[in-house]
Parts: C-alpha cells; structure tokens; sequence
C-alpha cells in the first residue's frame, strides 16, 4: 500500500496525478524544513486543505515512514528516513559481473 491509497476513501474526486501532487508538495516542505512540528490543525491552514483530506495525506505520510507523529500530536519529518535517503548515495559500488566472489 502506498501513501495515495490513504487518501483514497469513499469515491475518487481526484485523479491519481492530483493525489501524487498533492503528497508530494507535502512531503516536500517537511523535507525541506527539517525542524518544522506542525498539529494537524498547524498543517491543513498551511496547506490550505479539508480537514478530512489533511488527516489523510498526514497519515499516508506516517505510513509511508515520512514522517512520524509524537507524543504532543505534531507531525515532524522522520529522522530515520533521512538517515536511510543521505546513507543510500554513499553505497560502494556493485562489482562487475565478471568477478567472482
């Protein structure tokens, strides 16, 4: 399951393009502004959503390890996702296939 299935409940008003989008403007602010703690209240003024969809794009979100959600009920970017992403470039590169280990 991907984050665009959470946002998906009763008919579909949007299309998959439009969910992607909307996901990824979100996600892109909390990776952008690494030290940004909104409520769920803080997030849907600042992105200017429904109440229903703002609580579904910040759970996909979670789902997805993007972010996490602390004890005080502020959603943050998730720290051991960005150790994942920034540890991913620096892999030693794969061998050629004509060595044999």
């Amino acid at each position: 399951m991907n984050a665009s299935d959470y946002l998906q409940v009763g008919p579909d008003r949007r299309d998959r393009a439009s969910r992607e989008q909307l996901l990824s403007r979100v996600r892109a602010e909390f990776e952008e502004m690494r030290s940004l703690r909104l409520t769920r209240m803080q997030a849907q003024r600042l992105f200017g959503l429904r109440p229903d969809v703002c609580g579904r794009v910040l759970a996909a979100l979670v789902a997805e390890r993007i972010l996490c959600c602390e004890s005080d009920q502020r959603y943050r970017y998730d720290d051991n996702t960005a150790r994942l992403t920034s540890a991913a470039p620096n892999r030693l590169p794969s061998l050629p296939s004509h060595i044999l280990l």
